[in-house]
């Protein structure tokens, strides 16, 4: 049998990265980042640019891209891609969890 990581994110305790802004790590291995966030509603995650290639998928609420030129709303099984060089801002009215799945960049 192989062996399988479990977490319960309704009983594990997740990280403040800003005040409303929670990070639960899921997998975090060379090469890869597998993360939940939660946003209470009315917070953002900061404005940041992607290095490498991001995607994330909604799983509760509304989630609010943000950038210079546009804002749009996502709700619950929405998938989103950002290409490397992509920058962007993801907050809520309504408060939201998704997961982040990306690559993690080897230490230069």
């Amino acid at each position: 049998m192989t062996d399988i990581k479990h977490i319960n994110s309704h009983t594990e305790s997740w990280k403040t990265v800003t005040e409303g802004v929670e990070m639960l790590v899921l997998r975090a291995e060379p090469g890869e980042n597998r993360v939940l966030l939660r946003l209470a509603p009315g917070r953002a995650y900061p404005v940041h640019d992607h290095a490498v290639a991001e995607e994330v998928f909604i799983l509760e609420g509304i989630y609010v891209d943000a950038d210079a030129d546009k804002e749009k709303q996502y709700g619950p099984g929405s998938y989103l891609y950002y290409a490397p060089g992509s920058r962007h801002k993801a907050t809520t009215t309504s408060g939201c969890t998704f997961l982040v799945m990306n690559a993690k960049q080897a230490p230069s």
